[in-house]
């Protein structure tokens, strides 16, 4: 089910969990931006038990079904933003609706390919290959998703909590969907989207994040909309408490002026 929050006098703000996810993950953010929007976060196609789509799992095709949600709920002009993958539908999204679009809220955006770190980016390679199709099976092995977190998500300083939240969305989630939506991130360029996008733009990254290259993403995107207030924090990709407090910090910031920005 999607997570919102009364609208009251607060401007609606769609948000998109990351690769495999679930609205849980950003859970987190709610206390930062509750005051100053109404948040939804709904779970994705083919993610926590929802049916997948009928076509492609593409940034684009995502951000057709979200479109269909905000009319469905009337929600009129929204803000919109994501995580990781996320980033890349909320894209999608002002690319196909710009008119539908009050703001854009980024962390850790997926701008182009080539800002994907390269063991990432193999990973993603090894998933639309046809070696991928093991993924189904392999995911379900507790065992290896956690060795795969405590090597490149800082798995081994994650609370049980979090770590019990994201096997289970890994669990949930549908292998087909997984691949097409990686093999999306490995070909999409998204730097004209940006270009063209004239409204405010916000954008979260961790200094040392494990998917993207955090600094020449601030160069990309700097470059490409010179408008975006871009907030930096300590951390790496894993959800430590450290991360969470420098994350929670970054937002509080971010939430009034991407609030004040928008007509």
């Amino acid at each position: 089910m999607p997570v919102g929050l009364k609208r009251g006098d607060r401007p609606p703000l769609l948000l998109f969990h990351g690769w495999n996810g679930s609205s849980h993950n950003l859970s987190a953010w709610l206390p930062a931006l509750a005051p100053h929007f109404m948040v939804v976060v709904p779970d994705l196609p083919g993610c926590a038990g929802v049916t997948p789509l009928a076509t492609r799992h593409t940034a684009r095709a995502y951000a057709q079904w979200a479109l269909d949600l905000v009319a469905t709920r009337g929600l009129g002009r929204v803000a919109v933003g994501g995580l990781c993958s996320g980033t890349a539908i909320a894209l999608a999204f002002a690319d196909l609706a710009p008119d539908r679009v009050t703001a854009l809220l980024l962390h850790t955006p997926f701008v182009r390919p080539a800002l994907i770190r390269p063991l990432i980016r193999a990973q993603l390679a090894l998933l639309v290959s046809p070696v991928g199709a093991l993924w189904g099976p392999v995911r379900r092995s507790t065992t290896l998703s956690m060795l795969h977190r405590r090597l490149f998500a800082e798995g081994a300083q994650v609370d049980a909590e979090h770590l019990a939240h994201d096997q289970a969305d890994l669990l949930a989630a549908d292998a087909r969907a997984g691949r097409e939506l990686a093999r999306d991130l490995l070909t999409d360029d998204r730097t004209a989207t940006i270009r063209s996008w004239k409204g405010p733009l916000a954008a979260v990254l961790a200094d040392h994040d494990a998917f993207v290259d955090s600094p020449r993403t601030v160069v990309a995107l700097t470059e490409a909309a010179p408008q975006s207030v871009i907030e930096r924090f300590p951390g790496g990709h894993g959800w430590t408490p450290a991360y969470r407090e420098h994350q929670h910090a970054a937002l509080s910031r971010l939430a009034p002026q991407l609030r004040a920005a928008m007509v």
